[in-house]
């Protein structure tokens, strides 16, 4: 008994040690020992989603190799980016009664921090591995390897929309990898408690829990009405149009100060429309900004549709789509997921329909 004892604590030990490598060093391994003899699974296997995804023409959930985790790039007529690149399901310990004694609900709390914890740990190793699946596709790019920047366009490259999608998110979030890590190794299980100072920040979207991502939709509707309201009478219509509009190039090449900072606001690309020095920044940054990223939603918007349309996303490509495109809230109030899921469909057919008789007309005013 007394040399298990010793092995068991030099298990523990060797674990904990190894902590702080788990992202830098893929080598390692990346699940407890104890919690795969468990569920009598070798410690090299994790746990997949087994959830399919609507339109998921393959699985894309990162598999685990060896002691490596894989993820599966997209092909090129693939229209999702893998699942790997959204937040993994947080599994939170069931609540307790409000009669359950102190020490019960102090290990309770215990039990919600590992939570946290291995629900972050998931989202940075995802992190990792996305953006080193994404390289082949960056170089097919010419975009560089260890430099994160985001492509607008794909010029004449012959890529998907999932593997377009798979480089963006990956380099976003890897730029966000190393503060974020930071972060976790100082405070560990009480990460989450720091996490609504730094916010989105220095957040990868894989390591956002759900309550941070329907907070954000929250905050990114009441920016996009209090920027439609600023712009006024200059942009009539409704919701839709309104955003067609403001998306428009030549609306963009005409708008004053105040018009491309409300649009950046509703569009997400600045945290508020009245920003200081706003009128200042309005030609050097924010009207450059803007317009390359209407690029890329129309690379994205013609990726779409040569993917198959809207009814080959699934339903968090759908929402993605939208809260890119400012409509995060379209189906707010909805009784039902389902019914919710139809509408945002309804929605992002309608914008791809628009915005492809926008650029119809933009294509013969240059002939």
């Amino acid at each position: 008994m007394l040399s298990l004892s010793r092995g068991q604590h030099v298990l523990r030990f060797s674990l904990k040690s190894q902590k702080h490598h788990l992202i830098l060093n893929p080598s390692i391994q990346l699940f407890s020992t104890s919690a795969a003899l468990k569920s009598n699974r070798p410690p090299s296997q994790s746990p997949t989603n087994t959830k399919k995804d609507h339109g998921q023409s393959k699985t894309t959930t990162p598999t685990v190799t060896g002691t490596a985790t894989k993820v599966d790039t997209p092909g090129p007529h693939e229209i999702n980016a893998p699942t790997s690149t959204f937040p993994a399901d947080l599994a939170r310990p069931p609540p307790l009664p409000p009669s359950t004694p102190t020490l019960s609900k102090l290990t309770h709390y215990l039990a919600i921090g590992k939570a946290f914890l291995a629900f972050y740990k998931t989202g940075l190793k995802n992190s990792f591995y996305n953006y080193r699946a994404a390289l082949p596709l960056r170089k097919e790019l010419g975009l560089p390897s260890y430099i994160p920047s985001s492509p607008s366009t794909i010029a004449d490259k012959h890529i998907g929309r999932g593997q377009f999608q798979l480089v963006r998110r990956s380099a976003r979030d890897v730029r966000r990898l190393i503060p974020f890590f930071m972060v976790l190794i100082v405070c560990g299980e009480f990460t989450p408690l720091l996490i609504p100072i730094f916010g989105s920040t220095i957040t990868p979207a894989t390591c956002r829990i759900p309550s941070q991502v329907h907070d954000e939709r929250n905050a990114a509707s009441k920016r996009k009405t209090l920027a439609l309201q600023a712009l006024g009478t200059s942009v009539q219509g409704n919701e839709l149009e309104t955003l067609l509009r403001i998306s428009h190039p030549d609306w963009v090449r005409a708008a004053d100060s105040k018009g491309v900072l409300s649009a950046c606001a509703v569009l997400g690309l600045v945290k508020r429309h009245d920003r200081f020095a706003g009128a200042l920044l309005t030609g050097p940054v924010y009207r450059p900004r803007l317009n390359r990223y209407l690029e890329y939603l129309a690379v994205d918007d013609a990726l779409i549709r040569n993917g198959g349309g809207v009814k080959e996303l699934s339903p968090n490509e759908v929402m993605f789509a939208l809260d890119e495109r400012g409509a995060s809230d379209v189906a707010v109030g909805y009784p039902s997921e389902s019914k919710a899921d139809v509408a945002r469909r309804e929605w992002l057919m309608r914008w791809l329909e628009l915005r492809g008789k926008q650029e119809k007309s933009l294509k013969t005013k240059t002939v």
